[in-house]
């Protein structure tokens, strides 16, 4: 079966990996466990197994080969430099794939979510990215390196500052925060001394995970707990600095609505809408007037990879038509 493209969104999480062929029907959908080196025990070792595992699998779906794939854009989750881009690319290539575009997860949200396929992605799950394609479709990434550069989100990040805004609660005379009280709940203790050793071994074990904490903090702030909301303010910071920086570096006239896309679950899935509003109000403070559009992403970010590869090749492939075919496979 011949004539195919190939979309990947490969998180730290799970990840999927979509078949269109050039009439826009779906030939094959696969969802996997994590496609980022970073998160797999094996590291790149690993990550090449999975890679071949997962392809073959969906091309199985359509009883096709990797050379019937015309086009793939992959989007994965740890390719944030390039020395990542091209170890990972040399292992695309072990699979078949001959025509490619590797990229960081975080840019599938501007395609997925961006009406017109420019715009910037502001990514907050497992990890935190930003991600620009502009009018002039250049690719510019800024985050996604830890603390080299200053990622103030992601779920485990969030649940990290939980656990040490106790501490210093607790142990160095700062500020009291509700968080005590709903993080002594969870770990199922009653006080200061069971603390330390009931959250290391909990993080070392694997029981306690940054994660999973990650609602403590959103509650708290909610509750107007000013400890949690300087956490959300500083990663508020983090995320608009971001995006603005990006909406003047790259062709984004200012005439023209500039397409901002949250993804992720922290950003999508929780309760709690606050961080998404200090964003946008951080934002409109650094680009003055100019018209902004915050979107939540709908459409899986698989779709942004389909519709990538679509228009790299002249496939006809309409985004409504791409989404509700994915939702029908079951994403």
């Amino acid at each position: 079966m011949s004539g195919l493209i190939l979309g990947v969104d490969g998180g730290g999480t799970k990840s999927h990996l979509a078949l269109f062929d050039r009439d826009g029907n779906c030939a094959g959908v696969t969802v996997t466990g994590p496609l980022n080196h970073e998160c797999l025990a094996g590291s790149y070792a690993e990550l090449e197994v999975a890679l071949q595992s997962s392809l073959n699998e969906t091309l199985d779906l359509a009883g096709a080969h990797a050379n019937d794939v015309e086009y793939a854009v992959l989007g994965l989750a740890g390719v944030d430099t390039g020395a990542q881009h091209a170890r990972i690319s040399d292992m695309l290539r072990k699979t078949g794939l001959s025509r490619f575009m590797l990229c960081n997860d975080a840019f599938l949200g501007v395609p997925a979510g961006c009406p017109g396929g420019a715009g910037i992605c502001a990514i907050n799950g497992t990890g935190s990215t930003v991600a620009a394609v502009d009018h002039s479709d250049t690719l510019l990434q800024v985050g996604g390196v830890g603390d080299v550069s200053g990622d103030f989100g992601g779920g485990s990040w969030y649940g990290m500052r939980a656990i040490s805004a106790v501490y210093h609660e607790l142990f160095k005379l700062g500020r009291p925060t509700v968080m005590r009280e709903m993080l002594f709940a969870l770990l199922g203790i009653s006080n200061k001394d069971e603390y330390h050793d009931a959250v290391t071994d909990g993080v070392a074990n694997g029981t306690i995970r940054g994660v999973a904490l990650s609602s403590i903090v959103f509650n708290a702030a909610d509750s107007g707990d000013e400890i949690a909301l300087s956490i959300l303010r500083e990663s508020s910071d983090n995320y608009a600095g971001a995006i603005s920086w990006l909406a003047r570096e790259l062709d984004f006239p200012v005439s023209r609505t500039l397409y901002v896309t949250f993804i992720g679950s922290v950003f999508v899935k929780e309760r709690v809408r606050i961080l998404p509003q200090l964003i946008e109000r951080r934002v409109h403070e650094h680009l003055g007037e100019r018209p902004v559009e915050f979107l939540s992403l709908k459409a899986p970010p698989v779709a942004g990879a389909v519709l990538w590869a679509a228009r790299s090749v002249g496939f006809d492939a309409d985004p409504e038509s791409v989404c509700a075919k994915l939702a029908e496979a079951g994403l």
